[in-house]
């Protein structure tokens, strides 16, 4: 996805004043975008669990600029893509690509699957809850898990619970769940924005394969929306104008109540 730096002592780590421009900051680093010459680079500031900080320096041109501070592109997108509290609490190795993949299929799925559950909010007369991309030790085996969720909920909590998952053990694979009920396993296919996964021979295949994973994750969601719609006709409630339409951000570790933070 990126080249390390050129190889040479390594200068010291600096972290930009608050006040400067980080955009247009020069710095001293050579620029780790592929095929980028500049040596006008600033250090990103990702630093993993392991307190391993990431190698990479980036020019004014391709670093991005998130949080207040300068980070490579993977993990600029990662950080805005996952909960608020990710940097503190639930840092990324490296090499893990997970989470940066779980982040380019909600960005392939989101529109459709927002504008479903969205539709079905209002007809329920309830909101609709996004959560971000967050981690979660998952059963009695504590099967570390990355996961993006919709959620339509009422008063009481979520009525509809849509998601697709990535466990660490299994990174190629992405399963689609309803309400914690799987409904589809799909081989992860290459893009540039992660890279993950064997690359096709030719642009054309691999935009192809891209397609086919978008049409047949979002045919299996939107399939079993409208099943669990079909099936809970009898149990919609009355009219609340308090929730309806409504849409909020949600929080992976959010405490009262299922997590309404922010209205968007």
């Amino acid at each position: 996805m990126w080249r390390r730096p050129a190889a040479g002592p390594s200068p010291a780590r600096r972290v930009p004043p608050h006040t400067s421009s980080l955009t247009w900051d020069l710095g001293d680093l050579y620029c780790s975008a592929r095929g980028c010459t500049q040596k006008t680079g600033l250090a990103c500031s990702y630093i993993d669990r392991h307190e391993h900080p990431c190698p990479t320096g980036w020019c004014p041109e391709h670093r991005y600029i998130t949080h207040g501070a300068v980070f490579c592109p993977t993990h600029g997108r990662l950080l805005d893509g996952t909960a608020g509290e990710f940097r503190e609490s639930v840092r990324v190795d490296l090499g893990n690509a997970v989470p940066v993949v779980l982040s380019w299929i909600a960005q392939e799925v989101d529109a459709e699957l927002s504008a479903a559950m969205l539709q079905l909010a209002i007809e329920w007369h309830q909101a609709l809850v996004l959560d971000p991309v967050h981690f979660a030790l998952v059963g009695p085996h504590r099967v570390r898990t990355w996961e993006r969720a919709w959620k339509i909920c009422e008063n009481l909590g979520p009525t509809l619970r849509v998601s697709i998952v990535v466990e660490e053990a299994e990174p190629g694979i992405v399963e689609a769940r309803i309400n914690a009920r799987p409904v589809l396993r799909i081989l992860v296919p290459w893009h540039e924005s992660h890279g993950f996964g064997e690359r096709p021979a030719t642009a054309e295949a691999a935009a192809a394969a891209v397609h086919n994973f978008r049409e047949r994750l979002l045919a299996a969601l939107t399939r079993g929306i409208g099943e669990w719609r079909r099936d809970n006709l009898g149990n919609r409630e009355a009219e609340d104008a308090s929730l309806t339409g409504m849409v909020w951000q949600g929080s992976a570790d959010s405490a009262a109540p299922w997590g309404l933070r922010h209205r968007r």
